[in-house]
């Protein structure tokens, strides 16, 4: 790729077709828009193909009217195809285009991200934000930069594939604010991650990046590193008044992976709320960790406005919560749902099924204890061996599975099942799983009146019928 060769300046971020449910606003490509303009780069877009609903036989048409000199995909696993086919149709309207790809697959995959979609020129592993607009100056300006100097960047020379250092980005006040007016909250529908809530519009904050704790099954620190870095609480109100003000949001789904992990900052966080008086909602559809909880930070987010947690229970079994390193006893667990729900709060838990040394009786104990708890949802997905997790670098060790089929990387799939379970059989206890916690009348009636209008409905039912008869 030769430097200074393209013919205009037009960069395009796009959120692939995908089979996901929830279509939020993509903050991630939003903080990659604003960096790019930070840098003079003006004529940045966002186009999210879930928002628009485009499939791939759309993409022809609507490539072709935008006419972008550079095309950034965000890659989840689960859509490495679909960014596969999204770029053969870009690279057939012109094959000059520059195509970069980015995203927690390609920050767990490295060089081989390349391999997996070789139609792209390059790739990004980690924080986008320092390197992308370097790989910029350098197609766009012809400005001298060493491959080699731009933080994250893998890129081909030759028949090698260079993966240059990670940025890690400490000051994520610097960052500013994603450039919202590119991906407007009221113009997204009504399926948000959680699949429930309170006010609309919604929209999705990150207040920090990283997580300190060492789940075997998560990729969170695969892609953003153990060392938890905060945005402070000042910067985190001010984007909320941009988006309250200006964008009429009035609910916000907090995405951290460790929102909870220092209390005065939570309990900043909540008088910050109050002293603005605004008439809101927020919870987190990632989770909450469980062991950081305690009455006084619950009552204050109650009062402030938090409405419902989720939080990550995973399992039943104390020997399979032990295997995945969580931290968590059951007893604690019991105990930090029940004062959630004493706060006024509706808790609702994680759970999966099919862990790699888990066993038929271990998923009939986490059934029934989820069923024994005292919460409102349960979200029990089978096991996915993602890349660079500690578990899945165990499978491979082990022998257990020898390549990666990421068009089943989907919660409601069953990419695994762990030795003495079939596929067919793992997939029917998440069936088990699924009908019999939702259709105890209680349970089931309560999710119904908090369903909001006919497409909210259409939403939730199109979930369900994945955990029901997605093979």
């Amino acid at each position: 790729m030769k430097a200074g060769c393209l013919i205009n300046n037009k960069i395009v971020l796009v959120v692939p077709p995908s089979r996901t449910h929830y279509i939020v606003p993509p903050i991630g490509l939003g903080y990659l828009a604003a960096s790019l303009r930070a840098d003079g780069f003006r004529d940045v877009f966002i186009l999210d193909c879930l928002k628009e609903n485009l499939s791939h036989n759309d993409l022809h048409d609507r490539f072709s009217r935008i006419k972008g000199a550079v095309y950034g995909f965000q890659v989840f696993s689960y859509d490495v195809d679909s960014v596969v086919k999204s770029i053969k149709v870009v690279k057939k309207i012109d094959k000059n285009v520059v195509v970069i790809i980015g995203g927690p697959h390609v920050s767990a995959t490295e060089a081989q991200a390349l391999e997996d979609i070789p139609g792209a020129d390059f790739g990004f592993v980690g924080e986008a934000e320092a390197g992308l607009p370097l790989l910029m100056k350098r197609l766009f300006r012809d400005e001298q930069i060493p491959w080699e100097e731009i933080p994250g960047l893998i890129y081909r020379e030759g028949k090698s594939v260079h993966v240059n250092p990670r940025a890690m980005i400490d000051d994520l006040d610097a960052n500013g604010f994603p450039a919202w007016d590119l991906m407007v909250p009221a113009e997204y529908p009504d399926n948000p991650q959680g699949g429930f809530y309170e006010r609309f519009p919604i929209a999705p904050i990150s207040t920090s990046r990283g997580c300190p704790y060492s789940c075997t099954f998560c990729a969170s620190s695969v892609n953003m590193g153990r060392k938890l870095r905060v945005r402070s609480i000042p910067n985190v109100l001010a984007e909320m008044e941009i988006l309250y003000e200006k964008f009429g949001v009035r609910e916000f789904h907090i995405i951290d992976d460790a929102f909870n992990f220092h209390k005065p900052r939570v309990l900043e966080f909540c008088d910050g709320i109050e002293k603005r008086n605004w008439k809101i909602s927020y919870t987190f559809p990632n989770g909450l960790r469980l062991n950081m909880l305690d009455a006084h930070v619950l009552k204050r987010m109650k009062e402030s406005g938090a409405y419902a947690f989720t939080v990550g229970i995973e399992s039943g079994s104390q020997k399979i919560l032990d295997d995945m390193k969580k931290q968590l006893s059951l007893e604690l667990i019991r105990e930090k749902v029940n004062l959630i729900c004493e706060a006024g709060l509706e808790p609702s838990g994680f759970f999966i099924l099919g862990y790699p040394t888990e066993t038929r009786e271990d998923i009939l104990k986490t059934i029934a204890f989820a069923k024994e708890l005292p919460i409102k949802r349960a979200h029990f997905s089978n096991f996915l061996p993602l890349p660079g997790t500690q578990a899945t670098n165990q499978l491979f060790a082990r022998g257990e599975i020898g390549h990666f089929n990421y068009e089943e990387m989907f919660y409601s799939k069953v990419a695994y099942s762990p030795p003495g379970i079939s596929r067919h059989e793992l997939k029917a206890l998440q069936r088990k799983a699924f009908l019999s916690f939702y259709l105890r009348p209680k349970t089931l009636l309560k999710m119904l009146g908090e369903i909001k209008s006919y497409r909210h409905f259409k939403s939730i039912l199109n979930r369900a019928v994945d955990y029901l008869f997605v093979k």
